[in-house]
């Protein structure tokens, strides 16, 4: 389950279609100026290729706002420079929950030490699209939050810059995979996540009946991937398959800001049963399975927003 609302975030990005995100020094620049100035925001730190940008930022807003933002932004700069309409940003993004106390550290270092694993440079702080550089600077620049991580390496402000650059120096691969945890898209203990929702507010995004327009959209993207449709599922003779179906479109609607109260009242379900659907997933289906599913949602997040501005002035016409 992917987790929202304000927070710490870990950022991963690609171009559309695997194209280059970056054609020019010029870009470069003005996609690290369009983060540092995103409303709301504090940016940690960042590392941009020529294919993929990533980068750790703390938002007080959700974060799909910020990437549909900053998807227009690279798409009116390129029409810009280029004058071709093109996306530049995949619609599809891996973002991971950061508790800051136990991660954030070792997070931004192996961040600043990703050119040289993929080799393009034999040193982090020789990368020019990485803050590397800047964190080791006396004076850091105000658009970047590095105290934030800095302040975690040492209590003695004068002794942050030497510790940052002997800990580079040392630095040993980090297994991401090892630490996220396994129900959620998190860096972080299962008990700071339990805070997180805990503060999130409890109020319902959703009506009933953009609930029920989401679950249809869900159902048609599943059986679809499936290779089958969702009037063929729902006869009789295939309720098994369908009985395996519901589970994922529970899964995809909870990524959606639909919280398991509100779907156990508008679809009669208990919320254990939902929940335990949700949690069995890993366990029933492969990871390339459920990203391709996850991936194909987040591409459908537009067509799903329209869907509901339609089904909620249906229901009060109604």
């Amino acid at each position: 389950m992917i987790l929202n609302g304000a927070g710490t975030y870990f950022f991963t990005v690609r171009g559309a279609k695997d194209a280059p995100i970056f054609r020019s020094v010029f870009e470069y620049e003005y996609f690290r100026k369009i983060l540092a100035q995103e409303k709301g925001c504090e940016l940690i730190a960042y590392v941009f290729s020529e294919y993929e940008v990533r980068w750790v930022m703390h938002c007080e807003q959700d974060w799909q706002v910020i990437l549909d933002n900053l998807r227009a932004h690279m798409q009116e700069l390129h029409f810009k420079l280029w004058h071709k309409h093109q996306q530049i940003l995949s619609e599809s993004a891996e973002v991971i929950f950061v508790e800051e106390d136990r991660y954030l550290v070792p997070l931004v270092m192996e961040m600043h030490y990703w050119p040289v694993r993929k080799g393009l440079v034999a040193s982090p702080d020789v990368y020019p699209w990485s803050s590397d550089h800047l964190y080791r600077n006396i004076k850091q620049p105000d658009w970047l939050a590095s105290h934030r991580m800095l302040k975690r390496m040492t209590k003695q402000r004068c002794n942050t810059l030497v510790r940052y650059e002997r800990m580079m120096e040392q630095f040993t691969p980090w297994d991401t995979e090892e630490v996220e945890n396994p129900l959620y898209k998190a860096f972080a203990s299962s008990a700071y996540i339990a805070l997180h929702l805990r503060k999130k507010k409890t109020v319902d995004r959703f009506s009933e009946a953009q609930i029920i327009a989401l679950r249809m959209e869900a159902e048609k993207l599943v059986t679809s991937i499936l290779g089958n449709s969702v009037e063929q599922v729902k006869q009789p003779r295939s309720r098994r398959q369908y009985q395996q179906i519901e589970p994922l479109v529970m899964w995809l609607l909870s990524q959606t800001d639909c919280s398991i109260q509100q779907m156990s009242f508008t679809f009669d379900l208990d919320e254990t049963i939902i929940q335990g659907w949700i949690r069995s997933l890993p366990n029933q289906h492969p990871e390339s399975f459920l990203t391709r599913i996850q991936q194909a949602w987040q591409e459908q997040g537009h067509a799903n927003s329209a869907l509901i501005k339609d089904a909620e002035i249906v229901s009060q016409a109604s």
